[in-house]
């Protein structure tokens, strides 16, 4: 049985190399530790971790702890499977302590993943984001998929990759859209949900907001004329499930 919990903020001096520890809150990971001070550009964020998530503790250096988030997959950092790597402010973890029983969650379908999609509508995109503050095209989709108990990859090209590859007449709600640039088809740089009835939720770029959108005004083409691997203007689309 489940059971709740009760997290308990923790110091910097109480940071340990293995420790397994959860998030108190809501925060960025970066690439590196910041300068006091610094205003990093987004870029060197590379993702955020959630109240209650478990994350591992590889090493500390002052007030940052070096983490893997270990419920975020990524491959392309170390060229390996592993939680999603880099640096946390310490102030932001802390540890569990069992409070009594919780009900447990349950996988939900195709559905309550849109849902859930729909309901980020107009939340801003924030590259590396994963909160209600700020989310990005992966962060989108990984969480959404992820509030409703299925773990896949954090990042796009990463999802893509663990997919299963399917044809555009196999299209169903909760299945994704992924493109690559033309010039660099191999490579994922961006992703969206199929909505259904040719319709798709993505987290668009830098100064929008998560929307819903028709797939021909986002393509060009009606999802009927194009088929997975094939070029559209300047991207190459690919079709996948989690859920086939």
């Amino acid at each position: 049985m489940a059971v709740a919990v009760a997290i308990i903020p923790m110091t910097s001096l109480a940071v340990r190399p293995g420790s397994a520890v959860v998030v108190v809150s809501v925060a960025d990971v970066w690439s590196r530790p910041l300068k006091t001070d610094e205003k990093p550009a987004d870029t060197l964020r590379e993702t955020q971790v959630l109240s209650g998530e478990l994350v591992l503790i590889h090493e500390s250096s002052g007030p940052w702890a070096r983490i893997e988030a270990v419920e975020q997959p990524e491959f392309t950092h170390h060229n390996k499977w592993e939680g999603y790597p880099g640096w946390i402010l310490s102030k932001s973890l802390g540890y569990r302590r069992d409070s009594g029983p919780e009900k447990m969650g349950i996988s939900l379908g195709p559905v309550d993943i849109i849902q859930f999609a729909q309901k980020a509508i107009g939340t801003p995109y924030l590259w590396g984001g994963l909160s209600k503050s700020g989310i990005d095209c992966s962060g989108l989709v990984h969480l959404a998929y992820r509030k409703h108990w299925t773990q896949i990859p954090r990042d796009a090209h990463e999802q893509w990759m663990k997919a299963k590859p399917i044809k555009r007449t196999e299209l169903k709600p909760a299945d994704l859209i992924f493109s690559a640039k033309a010039d660099n088809p191999r490579k994922i740089t961006h992703v969206a949900l199929y909505a259904g009835n040719g319709q798709i939720i993505e987290a668009p770029q830098t100064g929008m907001v998560v929307r819903e959108i028709s797939f021909k005004e986002k393509y060009g083409k009606a999802p009927d004329e194009v088929e997975s691997g094939d070029r559209v203007g300047e991207r190459v689309l690919y079709f996948g499930s989690f859920l086939h």
